[in-house]
C-alpha cells in the first residue's frame, strides 16, 4: 500500500564519488538531478517509530503493517528478470540507480559501499552538506559486530574465554537481583547471543544531553556496572531477547581486559588495522564530521543527533569507504591476515546454540545469519542493521563469496523504510553478477498435520501487545486491534491480508505466504507469525496468557511522567482493560518521534508489577508506591511520577 504525492522536491544528490582503485568504473557516473520527484509513502521498519496520532489503534496498526512489509518486500510490482551474470558495467549501474531511487525518496543524505567480491571497495556518498567534506553517518545496533569482534580478538591472544562467566570480568554482576532461583550464571556468549536475561535496556540515562562532551559520555559509559545492583535478571539461556544494555556491559568488559580505554582499543585494535580514518565510536573525530539528522514525513525538520551512553551496543559513526575497508580486513582474516584468526572468523559466522523458543531464529557472535538458496545450493547471508534516529544504516554480506552491501541515511520517515529492503536487492544483485544464479527465500518447510487451535482460543502477549484468538469462521486474531482473518493454507493457519483489507490489490506473492504456528512450548501454548522473507521467531513469538483480577487501587490509574527531558521513555500510563486485567503503555520518543506500545502486566506483590510474556522489554518489573501522596511507577531505573 503506497501513497504518492506529487510537486514535492528533494534536495539536488552530491556527485557520487568515484571507486577507491583507479580503474573506470560507472561510480564515477555524475548523478542526474531530478526537479519535481514523486516522494513515496514508505513503510517503516521495525526499530522506527511512527509519528503520534491520538488513537493509540491507529498507530500500533500501522506499525504492525510497516513491520509485514518491511520483512516482505519493497515494491508491489513484479519486475522482469535481468542477467547481471560477468557484466560489471550492467551490475554497477543497476546498483546505482537504485542508490540514486532511495536519495531521491526523501532521504536527506546516503552513504553507500559495495564489494563484487574482488577485494575492490566502492563507496560514495548522495545528498547532504556539501561542506562536509568527510560525513560519517552513525550505524547503530551494527556497532555490536565490532563489539563481537573485539571481544573474539581478546579470545585468539589468551585473555579471555567467550564460555567464561561474566562475573569474573564485572563482579558487580553477582549483585544484581534474580528473579528465579538457581540460575545459572551469565556468559559472555549469552550476552553475544543475545539470550543473557538481563534486562533489554537501562532506559535510565539511555539518552544523555545533546550538549554532552566526549569525556561526559565516556564517564557516564563507565557507570553501567554500578546499576547493576538495583537490576534484576531472567533465566539465561530461556529466549532471545535483545539487549542494549548487555552490549554496553561487554564494552566494559573488553576495557577491563585489554588495559585500554575503549575508544582507545577500537582505534588501535580495528579501525586502524583495517585501514580506517573516519570512524569512532565517541562524536567528535578529526578529519570528518557527523552528518546532521532530520525528521519528517513531509516536510523534513533538523535534529541534533542523540548522545547515547551505551557506546559498544550502538555509537559506531563510520563513512561507506571505512566500512568497505572494514569488510576487507574481515574478510582477510580467513587467512588469518585480517582482525581474526582463522578460527575466530568461522566461530563469528557459526551458528551458536539458542533457545528453542525462537525456532528457526539464527545468530553468530552477534552477526544475524539467513539462509537462502543460490543455484541449487544453500547460502548463508551475514548482517546486521542498525538503528539510532534519525539515522538508519544496513549491512549485509556472503562471507563465502566476500559481495557486501552497505547503505546508511540520516532522515527518519517513510524513505528510510526503503534503507534495508533496497539493501537487500542490491545484494541479490551482486550475487547474480558473482555466481550467475539468483539469491532465493526457502520454501516454507512442509507440515504432513493441520495445525488445530482447540484449546489455543484466548489471549497471548508478544513484543507488539495484546492479541487475542477468536472462534469464528474464519477464526481470527486480533493484533494491534485489528482483526485479521486465519486461512488455512498447507496444513498451517495464513493471515489473509486481501481479506481484511478488502479494496486493497495484493498483488505480491510473498504477501500471500505469512502463516501462524501454534505450538507448546515449555507447557505453554505460544505462535510464531513467519514467512519465506522473515524467519520464525525473528519477530519474537507471542505468549499465551490468563488474566487475573488483582487491581492495585485506583489511584495508580493514572499517566506518569519523568522530568528527564531526554529521557528515552517520557512517559507510562497504567489502566485496567475491558476485560479487567491490568495494562501498561509505554511511551518512547526517538529521534523527533515518539510510539506507544501497550502490555498486560499482573500484581506479583503489594509493591511490584510483572510485565508479562517473554523477549525484549517482557517480563519486567515495575515497582509501584506513593510519594508525598501521589502515585509513582518505577520502570527501568527511571521514576515517573503519577499526574
Amino acid at each position: 500500500m503506497i501513497l504518492f504525492f506529487k510537486g514535492m522536491k528533494s534536495r539536488s544528490p552530491k556527485k557520487t564519488k568515484s571507486r577507491l582503485d583507479s580503474k573506470k568504473s560507472p561510480s564515477k557516473t555524475q548523478t542526474k538531478v531530478k526537479k519535481d520527484p514523486l516522494l513515496p509513502i514508505r513503510p517503516l521498519p521495525i526499530l522506527f517509530p511512527l509519528p503520534p496520532f491520538s488513537n493509540r489503534k491507529r498507530i500500533s496498526f500501522f506499525l504492525f503493517f510497516n513491520i509485514l512489509f518491511f520483512f516482505q518486500c519493497s515494491s508491489l510490482q513484479e519486475k522482469p528478470k535481468e542477467v547481471y551474470h560477468n557484466n560489471v558495467v550492467t551490475t554497477e549501474t543497476e546498483i546505482l540507480s537504485k542508490i540514486d531511487g532511495l536519495q531521491n525518496s526523501g532521504i536527506q543524505s546516503l552513504a553507500y559501499m559495495y564489494m563484487l567480491g574482488d577485494g575492490v571497495v566502492h563507496a560514495g556518498n548522495h545528498g547532504g552538506d556539501e561542506k562536509i567534506q568527510v560525513p560519517r553517518f552513525k550505524v547503530g545496533s551494527i556497532t555490536k559486530l565490532f563489539t563481537g569482534i573485539a571481544l573474539l580478538q581478546l579470545q585468539d591472544k589468551g585473555k579471555l574465554k567467550l564460555d567464561d562467566e561474566v562475573s569474573k570480568y564485572l563482579p558487580e554482576i553477582k549483585k544484581m537481583q534474580s528473579r528465579g532461583k538457581n540460575f545459572p550464571e551469565i556468559t559472555l556468549r549469552d550476552i553475544l547471543t543475545h539470550q543473557s536475561g538481563l534486562p533489554s535496556d537501562l532506559a535510565s540515562g539511555f539518552f544523555l544531553s545533546p550538549e554532552a562532551n566526549d569525556n561526559e559520555i565516556l564517564e557516564s559509559f563507565h557507570s553501567l556496572p554500578k546499576h547493576l545492583t538495583d537490576m534484576e535478571r531472567n533465566e539465561p539461556g530461556k529466549t532471545h531477547s535483545y539487549s542494549n544494555f548487555g552490549f554496553g556491559l561487554l564494552g566494559v568488559v573488553i576495557e577491563r581486559v585489554s588495559g585500554l580505554g575503549i575508544e582507545e582499543y577500537f582505534q588501535k585494535e580495528i579501525f586502524k588495522k583495517a585501514g580506517m580514518k573516519h570512524s569512532t565510536l565517541l562524536e567528535f573525530h578529526e578529519g570528518s564530521d557527523l552528518v546532521p539528522g532530520y525528521y519528517g514525513f513531509f516536510w523534513k525538520t533538523k535534529t541534533k543527533p542523540q548522545k547515547i551512553r551505551d557506546l559498544t551496543a550502538g555509537s559506531l559513526s563510520s563513512t561507506g569507504e571505512d566500512m568497505g575497508l572494514f569488510m576487507k580486513a574481515l574478510f582477510q582474516s580467513k587467512k588469518g591476515k585480517g582482525l581474526l584468526s582463522k578460527e575466530s572468523f568461522a566461530e563469528f559466522h557459526r551458528i551458536q546454540k539458542g533457545p528453542s523458543s525462537n525456532f528457526q531464529m539464527k545468530l553468530g557472535l552477534p552477526v544475524l545469519l539467513q539462509e537462502k538458496i543460490g543455484g541449487g545450493k544453500t547460502v548463508w547471508i551475514s548482517g546486521h542493521s542498525g538503528s539510532l534516529p534519525p539515522y538508519f544504516a544496513d549491512l549485509v554480506y556472503d562471507p563465502e563469496t566476500e559481495i557486501v552491501s552497505f547503505l546508511a541515511g540520516n532522515t527518519t520517515g517513510f524513505a528510510t523504510a526503503e534503507i534495508q529492503p533496497t539493501n537487500n536487492e542490491i545484494l541479490n544483485t551482486v550475487f547474480e553478477y558473482k555466481s550467475g544464479n539468483s539469491l532465493e527465500p526457502l520454501p516454507l518447510p512442509e507440515r504432513k498435520e493441520q495445525n488445530r487451535l482447540d484449546g489455543y482460543f484466548g489471549l497471548y502477549v508478544s513484543p507488539f501487545g495484546i492479541h487475542e484468538l477468536k472462534e469464528g469462521n474464519p477464526p481470527k486474531l486480533e493484533i494491534m486491534g485489528f482483526d485479521f482473518d486465519l486461512v488455512e493454507k498447507e496444513n498451517r493457519f495464513g493471515v489473509n491480508l486481501s481479506l481484511f483489507f478488502g479494496l486493497i490489490p495484493i498483488r505480491d506473492k510473498k504477501l500471500e505466504s505469512l502463516r501462524l504456528e501454534f505450538e507448546n512450548w515449555d507447557q505453554d501454548k505460544i505462535f510464531n507469525l513467519y514467512s519465506p522473507n522473515m524467519v520464525k521467531g525473528s519477530l519474537g513469538f507471542a505468549h499465551k496468557f490468563q488474566p487475573n483480577q488483582n487491581l492495585p487501587e485506583e489511584s495508580y490509574f493514572t499517566r506518569y511522567s519523568t522530568k528527564d527531558p531526554h529521557s528515552l521513555i517520557p512517559q507510562l500510563g497504567l489502566e485496567k482493560d475491558k476485560r479487567g486485567f491490568l495494562l501498561l503503555s509505554i511511551n518512547y520518543s526517538l529521534g523527533g518521534l515518539s510510539y506507544s506500545t501497550t502490555l498486560p502486566c499482573q500484581m506479583e506483590s503489594a509493591t511490584n508489577l510483572r510485565i508479562l510474556g517473554y523477549g525484549r522489554n517482557l517480563g519486567e518489573r515495575v515497582e509501584i508506591k506513593k510519594f508525598a501522596g501521589k502515585p509513582v511507577l518505577v520502570y527501568s531505573g527511571i521514576e515517573f511520577i503519577g499526574d
